[in-house]
């Protein structure tokens, strides 16, 4: 039987779809190398195992058709620190593209990120100029060109990016704007806003995307690269004003801003809504309530 190879499979987004995909009798290959401390405790199933030794015989032994590749050091702060997280991000694609197209894989879904669109001042459609802020950022530029050059060499290979905008949930890494701000005020401890708190984001609750990724992986419809994203950017400052309603007597200090922080992110997602008739369920503060009761 075909089976979806998911890697970083221990992750927020990767556990979440692992589990979504159990529920509807989908097999699926887990590799997570656990370089990152899950919040959630491994599956018994999980693959120790770095991407980077993914090999053509192993994707051909385990029957693997479709891979979703989730893995990737994702922190924008630490990229301009921790250089080594760069270099790992395009090597482990560079060495499971290669893979893939050797075992012949059909499917390609490789998660992208908004951060390649950098700051635009408008609404940000899959073909909108790329525009890296940061290290991060640029590796995952560097990763949608490799694609294009292994769908020249392959016309067989369907290559997807998942282009993520700012997905949250409870089970969410705590290095993440949403979960970090719970988690210290559950805590009772102060939080601290960088800059002026004007920076949005178009958050989208896991729910969504995981409503989306099950269409969109299962669906014999092809795109070069989808937006995930709920289409509404939220201020960070909105967020503090909806954190409060829960924590009254929350303590707010100011930092100053990141290196090249972005000013805002918003989706054009017409792929999502008109081709794969994505209807987003969650409103922002019921999003946060849901986080919040769940977390």
């Amino acid at each position: 039987m075909k089976k979806i190879l998911i890697t970083g499979a221990a992750g927020f987004i990767g556990r979440m779809i692992s589990d979504r995909f159990e529920k509807l009798n989908i097999q699926t290959v887990d590799i997570d190398d656990l370089s990152v401390k899950p919040i959630l405790k491994p599956k018994k199933k999980l693959i120790k195992k770095k991407v980077q030794k993914i090999t053509s015989d192993f994707l051909k032994k385990n029957h693997i058709n479709t891979i979703l590749h989730l893995a990737a050091k994702k922190s924008v702060d630490q990229s301009f620190v921790n250089l080594d997280n760069s270099i790992e991000n395009y090597e482990m694609t560079i060495k499971l593209l290669n893979a893939a197209n050797h075992a012949k894989i059909k499917n390609f879904f490789l998660a992208s990120t908004c951060e390649i669109f950098g700051y635009q001042n408008k609404i940000l459609s899959e073909n909108t100029k790329y525009s890296p802020h940061s290290p991060y950022a640029v590796t995952k530029v560097a990763n949608e060109y490799l694609s294009d050059i292994f769908l020249m060499k392959n016309k067989k290979l369907k290559i997807t990016s998942l282009i993520f905008f700012n997905t949250f949930g409870p089970t969410e890494g705590r290095d993440a704007v949403i979960p970090k701000f719970i988690d210290k005020l559950k805590k009772n401890q102060k939080i601290y806003i960088e800059g002026n708190g004007s920076q949005a984001r178009d958050f989208t609750y896991i729910e969504d995307t995981l409503n989306a990724l099950e269409k969109i992986i299962l669906s014999k419809k092809y795109f070069r690269s989808i937006n995930i994203g709920s289409g509404q950017a939220i201020r960070i400052n909105s967020l503090i004003k909806i954190l409060k309603k829960y924590f009254p007597n929350m303590k707010v200090g100011k930092k100053i801003k990141r290196p090249n922080e972005i000013k805002s992110f918003i989706a054009n997602n017409k792929i999502l809504r008109e081709e794969f008739k994505i209807k987003f369920a969650y409103k922002f503060e019921d999003a946060i309530d849901q986080t919040i009761k769940n977390f």
